[in-house]
């Protein structure tokens, strides 16, 4: 049984409208996501960098408070007037109070590596290191005929602090330290240093070694290790080997490039569109190209210059601040396909709800077309019970045309018949007139020969032969006529082709011969007998030969009957004027005729066409004016099994 494709198609077009939705409504809220989880993570790595580099500036600001502070104390002041005045006591005393107040603003402030106090020709006077006094030694050294602790007056650093003006602090690289007689680096500091004034009298430096790894710890704060990472970098395009060296970062082997020799800095590790952002600008936010990580950067400078400074980089990773969208992806997925499931159900419970009443539809029309008294049986009152109600009582409408199609066709075939037998009675009355006539004189005859008395009983036996036979012909052809009349129930039968043939020759034998028209038939052998109703195929036969007939006078008929495979073929081909092209398309059509007013009804090939189809078969015509014309009736070889032994 052939099943409605309706909940299919439901489901296909609700899932071909939800699943694109879906996804594009799930794509909106992934790309949305991204965008606000890439927009916020921008600002918390920015804040971060920027917050580190305001730290940064915190430690160099509370360095140079306290340098200031120390280089205002008592202590120093005294130094000043002892070094102004020359008195060599009185500045040994000095020097020895101001190792115990180095000491103590050690153990006050622990980033304080070093603090030093510098002669203004290069002597290192005073030096606490680490919490420890490193003692002077040696001769007297000028200008104060003090011992030193070390030397540093070709330093560089030394002697651009020493031109400083009142009060100014010189600030150092942040690098590792070494000491001239040692060989290994000291962990990273920076230097501050100010100028030593009395009066107009440059009496000397102080400077302090502040411990590199405060920074260092405020880097590695900034963020955790399984999120990213934060490095300290040195801008410095003046200076080539400084320019770009890493200063803090968790991977240690990587910083001071530039004293440790490792040649390693940011420029050779990013690609250039990011560190050119890092190396020029304030700040800003850049992507890693090569794994989407987001870097942030903050610039500080504490030299006061825009190309020299300290650039903070936060590299937050993309995992990181893009994880919340794996968690977002994996629900939203769980509930478009919880959506998918729920839409299924519903297209196939809305699909079944419509099919199951629009299936019982179907087969009921289908039981209609088998059975027609069948009807429809309605079980809901919804859109496809009032389609039911309708259909029903369409099919009561068509089954009451049929019907009547059925009465009229009959009535048709009826009259055409009676029509038939109208034409012929002429020729009926003719050829019942011999024979009533050779009875009547025989009979009269035999009287006269009884009354006479001279008839002997041979001879009266065969006048009464006589008479027998002449009757039987008129009995015949009675007998003929009344059978063609006769009305049928249509029921099919095993018929012999050639004798329903040959009896319609009979009926049109004598319309024939007034015409003066050679009826025909040929044949190639033994036929199949034919499973069908002989009445109608006998009329059928009639009405295309009186057609052929009348269109013949004087000519010939001939009437070829051909088996083949599955089917029997009658042509029927005169000799007469033909057809007319323009009137081909229309010799079926009921009352088309091109006889004279009288002459026919114009249903006789209506009426054959329509018996044909309710047989199965089919009629066809071919003719050209002049030549004549050819009707051949095709009929399926439907045998039954009696038939076919």
């Amino acid at each position: 049984m052939q099943r409605l494709g309706i909940r299919r198609k439901t489901l296909i077009a609700l899932l071909g409208v939800a699943v694109p939705a879906l996804i594009a409504f799930s794509a909106l809220i992934i790309l949305t996501t991204a965008h606000i989880l890439q927009q916020n993570a921008g600002r918390q790595v920015s804040t971060l960098a920027s917050r580190s580099a305001q730290g940064l500036a915190e430690l160099v600001d509370h360095s140079q408070t306290t340098l200031r502070t120390m280089a205002g104390s008592p202590e120093l002041d005294a130094f000043r007037t002892a070094a102004l005045g020359g008195n060599q006591l009185q500045l040994k005393t000095v020097l020895a109070r101001m190792e115990q107040s180095f000491l103590g603003w050690q153990k006050l402030d622990p980033a304080l590596q070093a603090i030093r106090l510098i002669d203004p020709v290069g002597h290192v006077l005073v030096k606490v290191k680490e919490g420890k006094v490193n003692q002077a030694a040696g001769p007297p050294q000028q200008p104060y005929q003090m011992p030193m602790v070390h030397f540093v007056g070709g330093r560089d650093f030394f002697q651009a602090a020493l031109q400083l003006p009142q009060n100014s602090i010189l600030i150092s690289n942040l690098e590792r330290g070494k000491i001239d007689e040692e060989e290994a680096f000291c962990p990273a500091m920076v230097r501050f240093a100010m100028p030593l004034l009395a009066g107009n009298k440059r009496v000397g430096v102080l400077v302090i070694n502040v411990w590199g790894d405060q920074a260092g710890r405020l880097i590695n704060r900034v963020i955790a290790e399984q999120e990213g990472s934060a490095f300290l970098v040195e801008r410095n395009p003046a200076d080539k080997k400084r320019n770009g060296i890493y200063l803090f970062h968790r991977d240690t082997a990587c910083e001071f490039g530039d004293q440790t020799g490792s040649q390693r800095t940011v420029l050779n590790d990013y690609p250039p569109e990011i560190t050119t952002a890092w190396m020029n600008s304030d700040h800003g936010i850049t992507r890693d190209p090569r794994t989407r990580d987001m870097l942030a950067h903050a610039f500080y400078s504490p030299y006061g210059q825009q190309d020299r400074g300290w650039v903070v980089v936060v590299n937050a990773k993309r995992d990181f601040f893009l994880g919340p969208l794996a968690t977002i992806k994996r629900l939203t997925g769980l509930w478009a396909v919880v959506v998918v499931i729920l839409a299924t159900a519903v297209s196939l419970f809305f699909a079944r709800s419509l099919t199951r009443p629009l299936q019982g539809v179907v087969d009921g029309v289908r039981r209609m077309g088998q059975q027609p008294q069948e009807r429809i049986r309605i079980a809901v009152g919804d859109e496809v019970g009032f389609l039911a109600a309708e259909i029903n009582r369409m099919a009561d409408a068509m089954q009451e045309q049929a019907e009547e199609k059925l009465r009229v066709e009959e009535q048709i075939r009826t009259t055409e018949k009676l029509a038939s037998i109208g034409e012929m009675a002429a020729g009926l009355a003719h050829e019942l007139n011999t024979p009533l006539g050779n009875i009547k004189a025989l009979a009269l005859l035999a009287r006269k020969g009884v009354a006479q008395g001279g008839c002997d009983r041979e001879s009266l036996q065969g006048d009464l032969d006589d008479i027998a036979d002449q009757a039987s012909k008129c009995s015949s052809i009675i007998g003929g006529l009344l059978s063609f009349a006769r009305r049928s129930e249509g029921v099919p039968a095993s018929h012999d082709p050639l004798t329903l043939l040959q009896d319609a020759f009979a009926l049109v034998r004598l319309r024939a011969e007034k015409l003066q028209v050679a009826l025909q038939c040929t044949e190639t052998g033994p036929l199949p007998r034919l499973y069908l109703d002989g009445d109608q195929l006998r009329q059928v036969f009639v009405n295309i030969l009186l057609n052929a007939i009348d269109a013949t006078p004087g000519g010939s008929v001939t009437v070829s009957v051909l088996p083949e495979a599955d089917r029997m073929l009658f042509r029927f081909c005169d000799t007469g004027s033909g057809i007319q092209a323009e009137h081909l398309d229309r010799i079926f059509d009921p009352f088309f005729t091109t006889k004279e007013v009288g002459q026919g009804t114009g249903l006789g090939l209506s009426v054959s066409y329509g018996m044909l189809q309710g047989m199965g078969g089919q009629i066809e015509v071919a003719s050209q004016p002049g030549t004549g014309t050819t009707f051949t009736v095709v009929l399926p070889l439907n045998l039954t099994a009696e038939d076919s032994l």
